[in-house]
């Protein structure tokens, strides 16, 4: 018989040299490394940023200093506003795992609702 108890998976982020980086580990070296270099940015800038950092990942073709730019920012805002990233993410993917989705014409998926 089959046991039907889902398995918990331990997220970590590695990275060559390291392999105990933790989502934790890596948001907090994140955030303070911009608190010394950009200590002035605010919400506002930092949206800014992002959507430059988003257009040069699509016209990068998905080049891989890109897209970590783009999680930089990501894990330097969710600190910023005191979000456990690991969290977070479990609790919106078993949100996600409950829904149906649908994928449009243009490959486009969305949640029904």
């Amino acid at each position: 018989m089959r046991d039907s108890r889902q398995t918990e998976i331990k997220f970590v982020w590695t990275y060559p040299g390291d392999d105990t980086t933790s989502v934790r580990t890596l948001t907090d070296e994140v955030f303070y490394w911009a608190e010394n270099t950009f200590p002035q940015r605010t919400d506002v800038s930092m949206f800014l940023k992002f959507y430059g950092e988003i257009a040069e990942m699509i016209e990068s073709g998905g080049d891989t200093d890109e897209i970590a730019d783009v999680f930089i920012l990501l894990l330097d805002y969710a600190r910023r506003k005191n979000i456990d990233v690991a969290t977070a993410v479990r609790r919106k993917l078993e949100v996600n795992r409950s829904r149906r989705w649908v994928t449009n014409v243009n490959g486009v998926n969305r949640h029904v609702e």
